[in-house]
């Protein structure tokens, strides 16, 4: 998977009924020559919606339940670094987000050392427009669709793994976290850009000075010249901030979302087990309860006249019979079935165990690269503004001409 690059390109297509939307091109290619045996291609480029790449996302969901899936970038964007984005899905700004986003994504799957060998994923980089048929064809929506049909859009466990009710508090922290930083950074880059934009000012206003001053006309315009290379070299910066630092925090903080899905489907294997143990108990109670003499008696209530007059009547031996049988068999259902969801649950927990280190480890190293980025930046800009005022210096230290 490492020798595995994306890059991207975005167009505008008309689909049927004349539906504008936007295609992302992935363009593959493979460095080395086992890799391009596996892969079956050196390079290809196809065209893939962003519903696409969501429905990929999808699919891994489905697929690898004790894996942490790579996110998305957000469906829409609000802001960007510094600049409020535009709502029009087609602006220059918003679909380089993006694109950065479905880069980081694919590469991120292309680095995990299972969800790489992916077989849907590795059609999804050499099929077009048949790829969502091919992904459909696994039928992978169908997994656990019954059971979740039954489920509550809430629910409480009786009993949860510390390791995960942990990982959801972490998630739900990470998220705040990070978009508090994002926030501050924001707040940091906007005082700086404005700050570049007032050395393109000032530097004009020494530009225009020169025009009086012979002895120092020519100074006078260099402070004006390397203000305004502060200036341009300053949102250069800053733009690379947006890439470098901002689009990385964003993927963490998203992040957020995927352990939400691996937290779920922990707690939907430990749902089940709870509802079959639940039913198991229930079974059993109604089985001792129909053993007693005065069980399973029925209330009929008969309307006559301005009286109702209610008579108790016993279930005959035959009703008993029938209940008793009906009880046995839902209790030997829920106990077979209990047997292999507690095996699932285990195996999921086994696997997913490792998979939380996994994570935890390539983030470490991610956040680390990504803060050390950051520093290197805040860096540059203080030594771009140290030149720029040596510069400066030296400008005006020449000795001046004739007045």
């Amino acid at each position: 998977s490492s020798g595995i690059n994306a890059e991207y390109g975005a167009k505008k297509g008309n689909e049927y009924m004349g539906d504008v939307f936007v295609i992302f091109k992935v363009v593959t290619n493979v460095q080395d020559f086992d890799n391009a045996l596996r892969y079956g291609l050196r390079t290809s480029g196809v065209w893939h919606r962003y519903s696409e790449f969501d429905l990929l996302y999808q699919y891994l969901l489905h697929t690898y339940p004790s894996h942490i899936i790579p996110p998305l970038p957000e469906k829409k964007l609000s802001t960007s670094l510094w600049t409020k984005m535009t709502v029009d899905k087609f602006d220059g700004e918003y679909l380089e987000h993006r694109k950065i986003g479905l880069e980081k994504f694919l590469h991120r799957i292309a680095s995990h050392p299972t969800l790489h060998d992916d077989n849907i994923f590795k059609a999804f980089l050499m099929k077009g427009e048949d790829w969502k048929e091919v992904a459909d064809s696994t039928e992978f929506r169908a997994k656990n669709e019954g059971f979740l049909k039954g489920v509550a859009a809430s629910y409480q466990l009786k009993h949860c793994d510390p390791r995960f009710s942990e990982l959801r508090t972490y998630a739900d922290e990470l998220e705040s976290r990070i978009n508090a930083v994002l926030k501050v950074t924001q707040n940091v880059a906007a005082k700086q850009r404005l700050a570049y934009n007032s050395y393109k000012d000032l530097a004009k206003t020494f530009s225009d000075w020169s025009a009086i001053e012979k002895s120092l006309c020519i100074p006078l315009q260099k402070i004006g010249h390397h203000l305004d290379n502060l200036e341009g070299a300053g949102n250069v910066l800053l733009l690379e901030e947006d890439v470098k630092f901002c689009e990385n925090m964003r993927e963490f903080a998203n992040y957020a979302y995927s352990l939400k899905d691996f937290i779920r489907k922990y707690e939907l294997l430990q749902y089940k087990i709870e509802v079959l143990e639940s039913t198991i108990e229930a079974k059993k109670a109604g089985l001792f309860l129909l053993g007693k003499p005065e069980a399973g008696e029925d209330v009929v209530t008969v309307e006559g006249g301005k009286n109702n007059l209610s008579k108790m009547f016993k279930p005959t031996p035959q009703q008993k019979e029938a209940r008793r049988s009906k009880l046995h068999q839902e209790l030997s259902e829920a106990e077979e079935a209990l047997g292999p969801a507690q095996s699932d649950l285990e195996q999921f927990v086994t696997e997913a165990d490792l998979e939380i280190k996994r994570w935890k480890k390539d983030k470490f190293a991610s956040l680390k690269d990504t803060l050390r980025m950051y520093a290197k930046l805040q860096l540059q800009h203080s030594q771009q503004g140290a030149q720029c005022w040596e510069a400066v210096r030296a400008a005006v230290a020449v000795k001046p001409s004739t007045i």
